[in-house]
């Protein structure tokens, strides 16, 4: 198979791959926002340490 076969089958992989995810994030969207506020209280946490640190 040639390169424009590979980067048809790429394009047609990506397509699917976008579509199933974007559905997944639908379905499991108050689950990724409850996984996004704990990151970002954890990464909140990390940097007030550090600040505290340097003191």
């Amino acid at each position: 198979m040639n390169t424009r076969g590979y980067t048809v089958i790429g394009w047609v992989v990506w397509q699917i791959g976008t579509r199933v995810a974007k559905r997944k994030m639908a379905q499991n969207r108050v689950k990724l926002g409850a996984l996004a506020i704990i990151a970002l209280v954890l990464v909140g946490g990390i940097l007030a340490a550090k600040a505290n640190d340097g003191e």
